[in-house]
């Protein structure tokens, strides 16, 4: 199972992949294909650059050499099985994101985002691969949002590494995303004390605290208002995990990663202020330490 990844991949291992995978070298590296001959007859591509690329590979970790022949690491695992989700890593994921930012100029064009094949469970071998530094520090900010609180909601956490990390806080936890979001991660969870709920962020039952997981920037600003607005109504504590323009470094960047994705835009910090201002009686944007997001917190007087 490969470990979890605590810094972003290095581009030139990222471009080599998807280059592995575009011309069929991974595909033929997950069959019987284990020397360059095989390799490049199963891909049908050059014989020699098969070997280079092997070699490539072989140097960065994804292959290593066993008699005479190359088989899969466990850094390449994630592109061999996608079965259990902790096994893709972060890697596939960034593989697609950068299939998504070389179509960037197609997409502002008005084409649609390529879908890479594997996305979905991709995506969430991805989420599943969150650093511990990053996980811990941004449910640290959420408990000292509501510190005497009991029950939760945390939506969008796809498989559910924030909401285990509040169970072993002592919360009473509920983990609420998309039926199949829920569906994909319901293994993972079944022996931890999280509930499933399938629904949308409005979907939110009576709680203490609800955390979202970068779920603001999914929506346009109307529906955005919306989902602040509903969890007021459902939470005394709301805490808005996700990058803003004008308060969270690097947002821009992220910004460009949505647009690659065609999945969503991030919003400006003053106007998601005025809308916890418009919903809660104290309000407060702060960075997270250790995290790449920003936490806007809502809180309603007791």
């Amino acid at each position: 199972m490969p470990t979890q990844d605590g810094t972003e991949s290095e581009w030139r291992d990222i471009a080599l992949l998807l280059a592995a995978r575009r011309c069929g070298a991974l595909d033929a590296l997950a069959t019987d294909a284990g020397t360059a001959e095989e390799v490049a007859k199963t891909a049908d591509i050059d014989p020699v650059a098969a070997g280079r690329l092997i070699a490539a590979l072989e140097a960065a970790g994804f292959l290593t050499r066993v008699d005479g022949a190359s088989e899969p690491t466990n850094r390449l695992l994630g592109f061999l099985t996608k079965t259990d989700l902790r096994s893709i890593g972060r890697m596939p994921g960034e593989v697609d994101a950068m299939e998504q930012w070389q179509a960037l100029p197609e997409t502002m064009a008005g084409e649609a985002s390529p879908e890479p094949a594997d996305a979905f469970r991709n995506t969430l071998g991805r989420e599943a691969a969150l650093g511990e530094a990053r996980l811990r520090s941004e449910v640290t900010a959420a408990v000292h949002a509501a510190p005497n609180g009991d029950d939760i909601v945390v939506v969008g956490d796809g498989p559910g590494r924030r909401a285990i990390e509040f169970a072993e806080r002592g919360w009473n936890v509920t983990l609420l995303d998309t039926a199949d979001r829920i569906e994909a991660v319901e293994p993972l969870l079944e022996h931890e004390p999280v509930e499933l709920r399938a629904g949308t962020p409005t979907d939110v039952p009576e709680c203490d605290l609800v955390v979202y997981a970068g779920a603001l920037h999914e929506y346009d600003a109307e529906r955005a208002r919306d989902i602040v607005a509903s969890a007021s109504e459902a939470a005394t504590t709301a805490v808005f995990l996700d990058a803003f323009r004008g308060e969270t470094a690097g947002a821009e960047l992220v910004d460009i990663d949505l647009l690659a994705a065609g999945a969503g835009a991030i919003h400006d910090a003053a106007a998601v202020r005025s809308w916890l201002v418009d919903a809660f009686e104290t309000v407060d944007i702060e960075p997270v330490v250790s995290s790449p997001l920003s936490a806007a917190i809502g809180r309603a007087i007791q």
